[in-house]
């Protein structure tokens, strides 16, 4: 070979750092914009128009898994029968602070535990 055979290779190392370097700002602002979008889009719910049937959606998705699809047992204790121990606030708080062997279930707000506190003392009925 004559010449600089080195040359191409360090044209192309140079050009690709650059390229990284150019990619990461663009990455950088893109995160600023979505962080932006999510905290735009974030709302918090307020009250439901029928809390035990929101309450039962959301035992769905959020009980069903330690107590039984049918929330009568599993790994968690049964949640059915609960009229008269508990009230709804009682569970509300247990189901935000936890209790015992149950951790809180942090992706529910205040509102959405009293939804589920009423779906299940309904249910108790």
């Amino acid at each position: 070979m004559k010449g600089r055979p080195l040359l191409p290779f360090a044209i192309t190392a140079i050009l690709g750092i650059l390229l990284m370097v150019v990619l990461s700002f663009v990455g950088l602002d893109q995160r600023a914009e979505m962080n932006a979008d999510d905290t735009d889009e974030t709302e918090e719910v307020t009250e439901f128009d029928d809390p035990v049937t929101a309450g039962q959606e959301l035992a769905q998705q959020s009980c069903i898994g330690c107590h039984g699809g049918d929330l009568s047992g599993g790994a968690g204790p049964a949640l059915t029968g609960l009229d008269g121990k508990y009230s709804v606030e009682e569970i509300a708080d247990i189901i935000t602070g936890g209790i015992g062997s149950m951790p809180a279930v942090s992706n529910l707000n205040d509102v959405e535990a009293d939804a589920i506190a009423q779906y299940l003392l309904a249910e108790s009925e």
